[in-house]
Order: C-alpha cells, then sequence, then structure tokens
C-alpha cells in the first residue's frame, strides 16, 4: 500500500522502529516521526506526534470523527466528487493492539463504525486512520491521521428517558446515561432548554452547569402558573482542570438533544384560593357591620346601669 505526503501528493517513504515510525517524502522536505513508548508490562503505548498531525491530500477532502465514547465512531467526509465505484472507506488500525483493524465504509459522504464488545474504547486507546479508494482498478491509500486519540473528539449519544415528575412546589426531572458511561458521571455536564409547549425551541431558556447528577428540580417559582412546559437536554464532556493528566482529558461537542419532556407547572406553596376566587366585599361588609352595631347597642346598656 502506498501513503501520500499532504504537501506535494507523491508517494512516501515509510520506516517503521520498535519506538518510532518515519514518514518522508522524497521530492519536497516533509517528515512526520510518530513516537511509541513502552508502557507498563511492555504494551506499546502511542507517545506525542513530533509534528503537527498529517493531513489528506486536498485531493481526497477532509475527515472528522467523532465518538461516542463507548463503541461507535461516526465519520463525515467533505469529498471532492469521486467516482461512486472507488469504493472509498477508512481502516482503523490500533497503535497498541497488534492486529486490531477496522473498516468504516462510506455510504455517501458518511460512514459508522461499530467496535465489536470486547474493543469498548478507552482513554489510552489510539489509532492510524487511512483512507482507501480505487482508481482503476487500483487501491490507493492515504494517510489521515496517525495518532487518532478518541477521548479528543467526543460526540455523546443524547441522553435517554427524560421523565418528569411533579409535586406541589416543585418538578424533578430524572434521565439515564449507557450503563458504559457510569464510571464518568463525575465528567458528564449538562444542558437543559426550557420553554412552554406554545413557544418554538428559539424562545427556549437555557440552564448549564448541571455536573456529575442524572436530575434536575426546577421550582415552582421558576415556571409561569398554569401553562404546560417541555424540556430537552444534551450532554457533553466536562472541561476539566488545567492541572488534570493528559490521559484523562477528554474534549469533544455537545450532543443532539434528547426528546423532550411535557409537565404542567407545579402549583406554587402558600394558602389555596378557592376556584370561584376572592369573595364579594360586600358580603364581608354587611356581617361585620351587623357585629359592630350590636356592640354599640350592648356597650350603651351597659353604660346606663
Amino acid at each position: 500500500m502506498l501513503l501520500f505526503c499532504p504537501g506535494c501528493g507523491n508517494g512516501l517513504i515509510v520506516e517503521e522502529g520498535q519506538r518510532c515510525h518515519r514518514f518522508a517524502c522524497n521530492t519536497c522536505p516533509y517528515v512526520h516521526n510518530v513516537t511509541r513508548k513502552v508502557g507498563p508490562r511492555g504494551r506499546l503505548s502511542a507517545g506525542r506526534a513530533a509534528a503537527q498531525p498529517l493531513l489528506p491530500g486536498p485531493w481526497a477532502g477532509t475527515f472528522t470523527c467523532l465518538t461516542n465514547n463507548i463503541l461507535r465512531i461516526d465519520c463525515h467526509w467533505s469529498s471532492p466528487d469521486l467516482d461512486p465505484g472507488s469504493g472509498p472507506w477508512l481502516l482503523f488500525t490500533s497503535n497498541q493492539a497488534p492486529g486490531s483493524k477496522h473498516k468504516c465504509i462510506f455510504q455517501g459522504s458518511t460512514c459508522t463504525l461499530e467496535l465489536p464488545p470486547e474493543e469498548v474504547l478507552l482513554p489510552s486507546d489510539n489509532f492510524t486512520i487511512t483512507f482507501h479508494h480505487c482508481v482503476s482498478g487500483k487501491e490507493q491509500v492515504n494517510l489521515v491521521d496517525p495518532q487518532f486519540l478518541p477521548r479528543r473528539h467526543v460526540k455523546l449519544d443524547p441522553p435517554s428517558d427524560l421523565h418528569s415528575n411533579v409535586s406541589s412546589g416543585s418538578c424533578i426531572l430524572t434521565w439515564t446515561i449507557s450503563p458504559a458511561l457510569e464510571p464518568m458521571t463525575m465528567l458528564l455536564s449538562y444542558e437543559l432548554a426550557l420553554k412552554r409547549q406554545e413557544e418554538a425551541w428559539e424562545q427556549a431558556q437555557h440552564k448549564d452547569r448541571i455536573v456529575g447528577v442524572t436530575w434536575l428540580i426546577l421550582e415552582a417559582i421558576e415556571l409561569d402558573p398554569g401553562s404546560t412546559y417541555e424540556a430537552r437536554l444534551r450532554v457533553q464532556m466536562a472541561m476539566l482542570e488545567d492541572d488534570v493528566a493528559e490521559e484523562e482529558r477528554h474534549e469533544g461537542q455537545w450532543s443532539e438533544w434528547s426528546r423532550p419532556v411535557c409537565f404542567p407547572s407545579p402549583q406554587r406553596g402558600g394558602l389555596p384560593v378557592p376556584s370561584w376566587g376572592w369573595l364579594d366585599s360586600r358580603f364581608i361588609a354587611v356581617p361585620v357591620l351587623l357585629l359592630l352595631t350590636g356592640l354599640t347597642y350592648l356597650l350603651f346598656k351597659l353604660s346606663t346601669r
């Protein structure tokens, strides 16, 4: 298989070593080194690249790959017009588990890779991505990324099973996440969108910085009495402090929005108002006047004795 230089498009020379892979071009100064270091128990793990990430040449377009941090990788290809019969696909080759290779076959401009259950994504995972397609019956290969770190390209699945529980004075929203993400609960950050049912989502109020929980309380005072509301959630990996180890740092973008849930605004606390409204003042004034008249007559009688 032949790899191509992103600068001039000519073939690259690949020199493989135990600790370093070197990609060099014969016709231009392009050189890219990928270092590998020996980890615990002799397992190879990828180190930092000595140069900027290697990208495909302009003839291949650009690729964006995002993971759900469990078993799925979704890729989008911003491609030029290639022959539909070229059969383009991406190959993900693990830099840590020898022999672990997976194809992501494009359907139009997108492809989805579902990993086997035993290869659930870990923070330490690292892949080499190559782009494959056929030209005149011959397979051509472009190097897309020699060190793809899934934890730096995360787009989680939206929260599921969003439910509401309305009681006097508040509404409790609850939701669930995939069991595979439960060990990372404290690293998940949510955003809530809330609107009246008759409003568009563009008019929704937003509440963010909801971190490390799978429930939220909305107080009745935050909502308009007598209205029906809709709420939905999205999630992303929380931004960690700068002193967090590189191996534990995750980066990505917001998930898609969850399915919305509808609920009536809870009744506010305090004395309930009768359904017929406040009593007419005339019905209150008449008995008060009679009471005062009676007290005056009684006092007059007592004073004359």
